[in-house]
């Protein structure tokens, strides 16, 4: 049961992207007994709106999450089922991502002593004609702030800190603009990744996603998340007691 839930509460597929490879690593804490708090989604949002239709972008949307909900069980996903299906129905609705956030909260907000604190990193992408790259607009809600790789091995953070979900009424968000260009990597984890602990150390410990991630230069999408995960798993001799993803 605990299993069919949690299949439930993640995207059936990734959607192809013109000019973006996307990949993901997802594993739940513990044996399978316990639904874990950690929740990911990519989906298609529509068309480009906004004005006239610019030569180089490509005429579609994509709207990406991946969030934290505070806890396991039933309780939090519950929460997780909310701001998934939440996400899915506001960008139908063509709500901008600082809006969507806006409403997420004051959703969690109503749900009262149900409600959780949810970390939440929500972005919208637009791709270019050439497929030299991709537009990122994303709102980090007190979320591990996510990471750009650029061909030459730099890494920068790519999203300013914001409070989290399920806090504070009347929140104001707003996005900050990534252009993703060719050879560049985003990458985006919960804290089940910067909080693997091996005795009193961190693996986010003085930038260590930061260098971790420097030395995937080169790599795809795909080759990039294998050796996270697996940095997260032999980072301590005990199994991790976080969902990662």
């Amino acid at each position: 049961m605990s299993s069919a839930l949690q299949r439930s509460l993640l995207p059936p597929a990734i959607p192809e992207i013109p000019g973006l490879e996307v990949a993901v690593v997802y594993e739940p804490a513990g044996e399978g007994s316990e639904v874990g708090g950690d929740f990911y989604d990519v989906f298609e949002s529509g068309p480009v709106g906004g004005g006239p239709a610019l030569e180089d972008v490509a005429p579609g949307r994509w709207r990406f999450a991946i969030g934290d909900v505070c806890g396991t069980g039933p309780e939090a996903a519950a929460v997780t089922g909310l701001a998934r299906h939440a996400l899915r129905i506001l960008a139908a609705e063509d709500m901008s991502v600082p809006d969507v956030l806006g409403r997420l909260n004051r959703l969690i907000l109503g749900e009262g002593e149900r409600g959780r604190l949810l970390t939440l990193l929500h972005g919208e992408i637009t791709a270019r004609r050439a497929r030299d790259g991709v537009t990122i607009r994303l709102s980090s809600a007190g979320h591990p702030p996510p990471l750009i790789l650029d061909p030459g091995g730099e890494v920068r953070e790519a999203a300013t800190s914001q409070p989290l979900l399920g806090v504070f009424d009347d929140v104001d968000f707003h996005t900050d603009t990534v252009e993703l260009r060719r050879g560049e990597v985003l990458l985006c984890v919960t804290d089940g990744v910067t909080e693997r602990r091996s005795g009193g150390r961190l693996l986010g410990d003085g930038n260590g996603l930061e260098r971790l991630l420097a030395g995937c230069t080169g790599l795809s999408a795909g080759a990039v998340a294998a050796r996270i995960q697996r940095a997260v798993r032999d980072f301590g001799p005990e199994p991790s007691n976080d969902d990662v993803a």
